[in-house]
């Protein structure tokens, strides 16, 4: 129950452009609520509109629906224009203005009602605000912490591209991730989707390459000896192969021409020792 509540908050928080902005606009809606009793038809239409369109956005089945199909419409602040923030807001200012009666007053008002707002949105489109705006294509996390890890390698190495040999999961995302990073093939080859007219053709070796690196502890020499003939910069191993095999994790690949790098939470990677400091 309480991520159902800590999902809605967010929504909320996120739909307004940020926290401040949200709330703000929450008690534009109670103003507006009470101003449509007062038979201003225009106002009246606006609140049902607002509140309609809230309630769409924070339900736990709209949340989970754009979780696991839509993603980017959170990450991406596509709701802010959805959710009528500005027009409830500025429309609340408008008939709070009347209420006060002398200039002195009134620009007071003014005053702190823009002062109010500056600060409330002083937080939108921070990009430390909300972090999976980075990650516009959703890599999964550890996929997306071992790709920023070649990209690390490669700027570090001042390589201008780098040649991955890895684990699919990491293949399947490296491209989207970067256009600096080559692969010793691509998803057609375990998709099986292969085709002379629209697909690539793989040869003998690739495919063999595959099957090594999907059972990697027990092919590590034919790995070693594939990498460095085709010159791969840099190796990526799933950690659970490793542990399914009962095999320990090593310093260096075969004769030291490779060494491992850095571990991730679900993978391993190690680097040419030609390039490698």
């Amino acid at each position: 129950m309480s991520e159902v509540i800590g999902s809605m908050q967010s929504a909320l928080e996120l739909a307004g452009g940020s926290p401040g902005l949200s709330a703000v606009f929450l008690a534009s809606l109670i103003a507006l609520w009470y101003r449509k009793f007062q038979r201003e038809l225009p106002v009246g239409c606006l609140f049902w509109y607002g509140t309609i369109t809230l309630s769409m956005l924070i339900i736990p089945g709209f949340l989970a629906f754009v979780g696991n199909f839509w993603p980017e419409l959170l990450t991406d602040y596509m709701i802010l224009w959805i959710l009528p923030v500005v027009p409830v807001i500025l429309i609340a200012g408008v008939n709070a203005f009347p209420f006060y009666g002398e200039r002195k007053d009134r620009v007071f008002f003014l005053m702190a009602f823009l002062a109010i707002l500056i600060l409330a949105g002083a937080t939108v489109y921070q990009r430390n605000q909300h972090n999976l705006i980075e990650n516009r294509e959703y890599i999964p996390d550890s996929e997306l912490e071992m790709l920023e890890k070649v990209e690390e390698y490669r700027e570090k190495e001042q390589q201008e591209t780098v040649l991955l040999w890895a684990d699919q999961e990491i293949m399947n995302y490296a491209r989207i991730y970067s256009g600096h990073i080559y692969l010793m093939y691509g998803k057609d080859l375990w998709l099986g989707s292969m085709d002379s007219q629209m697909h690539q053709i793989y040869e003998d070796w690739q495919q063999e390459a595959y099957i090594y690196m999907e059972n990697a502890p027990l092919y590590m020499d034919e790995i070693v000896d594939m990498a460095a003939l085709r010159e791969c910069d840099i190796l990526i191993f799933s950690r659970n192969l490793f542990e399914m095999y009962d095999v320990g994790i090593p310093e260096y690949l075969g004769e030291g021409q490779y060494l491992f790098y850095q571990a991730g939470k679900e993978y391993l990677m190690y680097v040419s020792a030609g390039t490698a400091e």
